[in-house]
């Protein structure tokens, strides 16, 4: 079946959910992210490559969380041709920013969830957001609807 390009006026509201940093909450989360796409009739591909960096960003939020109590917040959306994924939460030491990790050890035990990322998206960047919250925004390119 012929897919046909992203309509230009084609808009839809922001995505956006707060959660706790317990890991029995990151499939709710997910579930609401990729309805939120389906709603904004991304085609299937995008939509698998996002769930997947989604997951991700919000189990990487959850352990990196200094308290079970605190929050993950993750917001999305759609602007010209782009989706904007933000995924966020505290931290208590504001110097440790995340980079990517050495990749030539391949038996590391952490440290895959930003590469995973970086293999779906066109852009990855990790950064402080205020005094005590670690951001990590991904941007994607859209070109195709379902």
């Amino acid at each position: 079946m012929p897919r046909h390009p992203q309509r230009s006026g084609h808009s839809t509201e922001p995505f956006s959910v707060r959660f706790g940093a317990d890991v029995s909450s990151v499939p709710d989360s997910r579930r609401g992210f990729v309805g939120w796409m389906r709603a904004a009739d991304l085609d299937p591909e995008t939509i698998d490559d996002l769930e997947v960096v989604f997951s991700e960003l919000a189990a990487n939020a959850v352990a990196a969380s200094p308290a079970p109590t605190d929050h993950v917040h993750a917001r999305a959306q759609i602007d010209a041709g782009m989706l904007v994924l933000e995924v966020s939460n505290r931290t208590e030491d504001p110097q440790l920013v995340p980079e990517t990790p050495d990749l030539d050890d391949p038996l590391r035990s952490n440290g895959r969830g930003l590469l995973i990322a970086r293999a779906f998206v066109d852009s990855v960047d990790v950064e402080l957001d205020g005094t005590d919250r670690l951001l990590v925004r991904c941007c994607r390119r859209l070109g195709l609807l379902r």
